[in-house]
């Protein structure tokens, strides 16, 4: 019986120990490595070379040129008052929402009851100021040189005060358009102390313009 034990535990030995030779070479094996945790390898910095976004300057560091307006208005009326208006204006942002500046001012103007028929000349100081994008406040003063009777010339200053519908068209210095209504706060005292007539080139209170500034 004990001999039949004998080989019987040498081959259960023998087995076992090929059994652990081959698990060894597995491990070994190519494939076998793949499947380990792979090792995490130092990697130099890369440099980064992403272009920051450009910050927004400060507006009181804008230049001159940024902060210039230019451009002009003009304005048509016709009937018993004809009125042809061209000025070139020149403005100036003195803060982001409000804009100073002068203007001048060339008219032809024709007044047909009274055989008027003669040019204007004058010019204007303006503000304008930026309420929400697409509307503007605007103050004005308008000195103008009118005839009279007698085709006396005489001088007449306007105060005007209105607003304007705006919108951008994305020039340099001409950046907006804008179509403006203004009211002559001086109209009923601009009469002609001979006839007795309104001496406003303009034919009524209201003063349409289109601006492009």
């Amino acid at each position: 019986m004990k001999r039949k034990i004998l080989p019987l535990c040498i081959f259960l030995l023998t087995l076992f120990a090929s059994a652990d030779l081959l698990a060894q070479d597995d491990y070994y094996r190519p494939d076998s490595i793949g499947k380990e945790k792979p090792v995490e390898k130092d990697v130099p910095p890369i440099e980064n070379k992403q272009i920051e976004d450009k910050k927004d300057v400060d507006f009181s560091q804008l230049p001159f040129k940024d902060r210039l307006r230019l451009g002009g208005s003009f304005g048509l009326s016709f009937g018993t008052v004809t009125n042809v208006n061209l000025s070139p204006m020149i403005g100036y942002e003195l803060t982001p929402k409000l804009v100073g500046g002068v203007g001048a001012t060339l008219m032809y103007f024709r007044y047909k009851y009274y055989d008027i028929n003669t040019a204007y000349y004058g010019g204007r100081a303006f503000l304008m100021y930026n309420v929400i994008p697409i509307i503007n406040i605007i103050g004005e003063f308008e000195s103008m040189n009118v005839v009279g009777s007698y085709q006396k010339r005489q001088w007449i200053g306007s105060p005007l005060l209105g607003a304007s519908y705006s919108q951008p068209i994305g020039g340099r210095f001409i950046k907006q358009v804008h179509f403006t209504a203004l009211y002559n706060l001086n109209y009923n005292s601009q009469i002609d102390q001979y006839s007795g007539q309104n001496l406003s080139p303009y034919g009524s209170p209201f003063v349409f313009r289109i601006t492009f500034l």
